[in-house]
């Protein structure tokens, strides 16, 4: 942060009036208190130990007595802690809310702490970057707006506004809650949240609304908790383990769980656990996609339960062999990082995809591979296939196809319930898809 800007007031508090514009708008409409039992709750009350003192890798901070907060007064945007009066901002509050929240979360203690927003409007210029044990919180009204840099031609080969990040996470046993992300209609990248290299991540109660390239982002994380956001109209992703530029994307990540999530309207895939291990995607409502809804490309060892996935009415961009699908498992070599070319983590394997409701898609269920040279599909579907499925409990509805198998092998289909799709299952012929069992699946017509 630019010192120049800021100016400390420690010696004169705040007064009455503006104590009260923060504290009463963001004590009580923000709920701290709901947010710290989530959080208590989250962790379990104790640490792997037994101790109580809670512990890294539980996706996100426990409690913590540092706060700070970031509201507007005069036009100008302040930092106070506790009451002791706190930064003011030399600058106009205009575009700059990124200065304010860097110096609250520069301000966090070792120990950790909490960073509050207001129950106001922020503009950003750029990103703000949270470290280890900081819980960033919002209430009702809460919004972070961020601001086009620039203007490219993006992958739809139409011209489209740039943006920014607007919280990146670079640290352990962080937490985003309670705060509605704008993206200004910017739709390339940028993030609402981007997360990378944390072990203890809690994304909870957000909105993102009018773009994004990706909206909730993590990469090369663990222990990661994505839960009870409403992501709309992000531009190519919705919640995924993706990022939006290079360095970030497809980059390992494992124990993720994202669970009780809305995401709509998106161009690719709403939910995209790409190259995760030991991940559940639970719960989740997902409709109007342009590529396959729920996306596991490629990822291990994971649970798909309980989803709704429904209109995937988006046109497809160049849509892959068999269509797109309400839920998907796949190798596809423009997925593969380095770390995973070459091993056995680069296609799907040991899935459970159990009791999900899918409805009017292209396909309801697809295990596929997708090489880059069309001249290598045939050897690539027998030789880098999904494996080691399940395909169970799932109501698959008014679907082209509602679960197809064109590569996979020792998979299981069975006691699903398929009505009025145009073809109710379609296992491919060996060498494609071997050992993949078919057994007690009940179709009808209507």
């Amino acid at each position: 942060m630019d010192t120049d800007n800021a100016r400390s007031t420690a010696a004169t508090p705040l007064g009455a009036t503006n104590r009260r514009s923060f504290v009463g708008g963001v004590g009580a409409a923000t709920g701290l208190g709901s947010v710290f039992e989530r959080l208590a709750s989250h962790h379990g009350g104790a640490g792997n130990d037994g101790s109580g003192n809670g512990g890294a890798g539980n996706g996100g901070p426990p409690p913590s007595g540092a706060t700070y907060h970031v509201y507007r007064s005069n036009g100008k945007y302040r930092v106070a802690s506790a009451g002791k009066g706190g930064v003011e901002f030399t600058t106009a509050a205009d575009g700059n809310a990124e200065e304010a929240f860097q110096y609250a979360f520069d301000q966090v203690p070792e120990e950790g702490g909490t960073v509050v927003a207001d129950t106001d409007e922020f503009r950003f210029g750029g990103p703000a970057v949270m470290g280890d044990g900081t819980l960033l919180t919002g209430g009702s009204g809460t919004r972070f707006v961020a601001s086009a840099t620039g203007s490219r031609i993006g992958f739809t080969e139409r011209e489209l506004d740039v943006g920014h990040d607007l919280i990146r996470v670079r640290g352990d046993d962080a937490a985003v809650t309670g705060i509605e992300f704008d993206a200004n209609d910017t739709r390339l990248d940028n993030h609402a949240v981007q997360a990378e290299g944390c072990d203890g991540l809690l994304l909870a109660d957000n909105r993102t609304v009018n773009g994004f390239q990706m909206a909730l982002s993590f990469a090369d994380c663990e222990n990661v908790v994505v839960r009870g956001n409403e992501v709309i109209d992000p531009n190519w992703y919705g919640i995924t383990s993706r990022g939006a530029r290079d360095g970030l994307d497809l980059r390992r990540s494992t124990d993720a769980l994202i669970q009780g999530n809305r995401v709509t309207d998106v161009t690719f895939n709403n939910i995209a656990p790409y190259n995760v291990a030991n991940f559940s995607v639970v719960g989740n409502v997902c409709y109007r996609g342009g590529h396959s809804l729920i996306a596991c490309s490629p990822s291990q060892q994971g649970t798909i339960v309980g989803n709704v996935c429904r209109d995937l009415e988006l046109e497809p961009i160049a849509a892959d062999p068999g269509g797109e699908a309400g839920l998907e498992i796949e190798y596809k070599e423009t997925h593969l990082s380095d770390e995973v070319a070459g091993t056995d983590n680069e296609t799907s394997f040991d899935i459970t995809v159990a009791n999900n409701h899918v409805e009017n898609c292209g396909v309801g269920f697809i295990s596929r591979t997708v090489p880059v040279d069309e001249s290598d599909e045939d050897e690539y579907r027998r030789t880098k296939r999904p494996y080691s499925f399940t395909v169970t409990g799932n109501a698959i509805n008014d679907c082209d196809t509602g679960v197809l198998v064109r590569s996979g092998a020792d998979g299981v289909v069975a006691t699903n319930t398929l009505r009025a799709n145009d073809t109710q299952i379609d296992v491919r012929e060996s060498p494609f898809a071997e050992n993949v069992q078919t057994d007690l699946n009940v179709t009808r017509g209507a």
